[in-house]
């Protein structure tokens, strides 16, 4: 027994599959977009409206399920989420007119802008500092490994039913694995789980126990005990420069996922003109290679540079931006540098997800996770709302096709932004000086 998978990994797991399920729905929507704005008659404006409403929708609900997450726990608001997402996937196979397309969209956002901040919240509470990036790297897979797979599949499914709606319903019916997975695996905390052994406890509390603020064996009040000695108000967040860069990191990282998952389809398929199959492989790329990048740079930040997440934040936009502007030259489908383009920004636009996830429950602690990634992620799909209209407004549509250069120099400006954020962020030194620049408290 003493050989067997930690249990902390276990649970990793089962939030990455049934995170990966949920996000399906617009991995779909993104792909099938070509067939979706001829079947019910959606502009390129349009498709960035319906873009901008499930982002604008979305940032709130991160926040909000923040607080909810901390105050009644993270399992509860998780499956109320499966159930919110398999409904609004259903409703997107029923869809008839462009009105209904952006209603839907600005729904979808509200009600499964619940699922992340939950599965990080109980991944910050069961890792330590040794673990929490690629643990969170596990997660972020969700968005990003999906899509590789995802695109050929709902594209296959689509040319060979003939129809594009069928597959939101049979994606739909998949919600009843997570919602299974979510119930019967995952607890919001160590000690909630029957079979925990000392030793994965021991674990999860490292940190604490190492600053003195519990004993090491006694975790039955964990967290009220720390709670006591790390309070800090929504306003004190703002107080730590590290804090601040996090939520400008974000707002990029979010830039580029999203400017990602709705331009790279349409922009395959307006410039090269790739058929919908096609499409979906050559978008694969970006999210396979983002996978690979994901998880090297969390295991580089965890196990080499031992919890530096700035290192890896930095390389990541670092070498994001030569990609990006390589993708807006280019005007032909060129494919060995259609590749590298997609390659380039798939592996180095995601590097930083792992790293930069851990940080606000190092800079405070897990316990205010829920609220402080909350406002993160909030501010960031908010953002990301608005530079969805901004792309799809400098897209320049022509008698000779649609040219997308100016978007993704937006975005490639965007990431050289990321690069002066993360320069601020200095979450060890932050915690060794105490929280909030209070003194640490004294080992016992």
């Amino acid at each position: 027994m003493r050989n067997r998978i930690p249990y902390r990994w276990v649970v990793a797991i089962v939030l990455f599959v049934a995170y990966s399920i949920q996000y399906l729905d617009r991995v779909k929507s993104s792909v099938l977009t070509p067939a979706i704005a001829q079947d019910i008659g959606l502009t390129t404006a349009d498709i960035g409206t319906g873009a901008f409403l499930m982002l604008l929708f979305y940032g709130p609900a991160q926040y909000i399920s923040g607080l909810l997450t901390d105050r009644f726990g993270a399992k509860k608001i998780l499956l109320f989420s499966v159930v919110a997402w398999s409904v609004m996937t259903a409703w997107m196979g029923m869809i008839q007119s462009r009105d209904e397309y952006l209603l839907r969209m600005a729904m979808f956002g509200f009600l499964v802008g619940t699922e992340y901040v939950p599965s990080a919240r109980i991944l910050m509470r069961w890792f330590n500092k040794q673990g929490r990036a690629r643990a969170q790297a596990l997660l972020s897979w969700a968005w990003i490994l999906t899509p590789a797979w995802a695109s050929v599949f709902a594209t296959h499914l689509a040319q060979v039913s003939g129809d594009w709606r069928l597959v939101f319903y049979v994606t739909a019916a998949c919600g009843v694995l997570p919602l299974a997975l979510i119930g019967l695996m995952v607890f919001d905390r160590p000690e909630q789980y029957p079979k925990i052994t000392p030793d994965e406890l021991d674990h999860a509390y490292r940190d604490e126990i190492e600053e003195g603020v519990i004993k090491k064996g006694e975790y039955g009040d964990a967290r009220n005990t720390i709670l006591r000695s790390n309070a800090i108000t929504f306003v004190q967040f703002f107080r730590n420069p590290s804090y601040v860069a996090v939520v400008f990191v974000d707002i990029v990282m979010q830039v580029t996922l999203y400017g990602a998952l709705t331009w790279i389809p349409l922009y395959l398929s307006d410039v090269f003109h790739f058929k919908l199959q096609t499409m979906g492989w050559w978008s694969s790329l970006y999210f396979l290679a983002g996978a690979v990048g994901s998880f090297t740079s969390s295991y580089l930040s965890d196990r080499v540079f031992h919890g530096n997440r700035r290192i890896m934040i930095m390389t990541c936009f670092i070498g994001l931006a030569p990609f990006v502007f390589l993708l807006a030259t280019l005007q032909t489908a060129d494919p060995v540098l259609l590749a590298v383009a997609l390659c380039g920004m798939g592996f180095f636009g995601n590097m930083a997800w792992g790293p930069f996830l851990a940080v606000p429950a190092e800079i405070f602690t897990p316990e205010v996770y829920g609220k402080a990634m909350g406002f993160v992620n909030g501010a960031g799909y908010f953002v990301a709302a608005f530079s969805a209209k901004i792309f799809g407004a400098l897209v320049v549509v022509t008698a000779a096709g649609k040219d997308y250069s100016n978007g993704w120099y937006f975005i490639g400006v965007c990431v050289l932004l990321g690069i002066v954020a993360a320069s601020f962020i200095r979450p060890r030194l932050q915690r060794e000086g105490g929280i909030q620049g209070r003194p640490a408290p004294a080992r016992a």
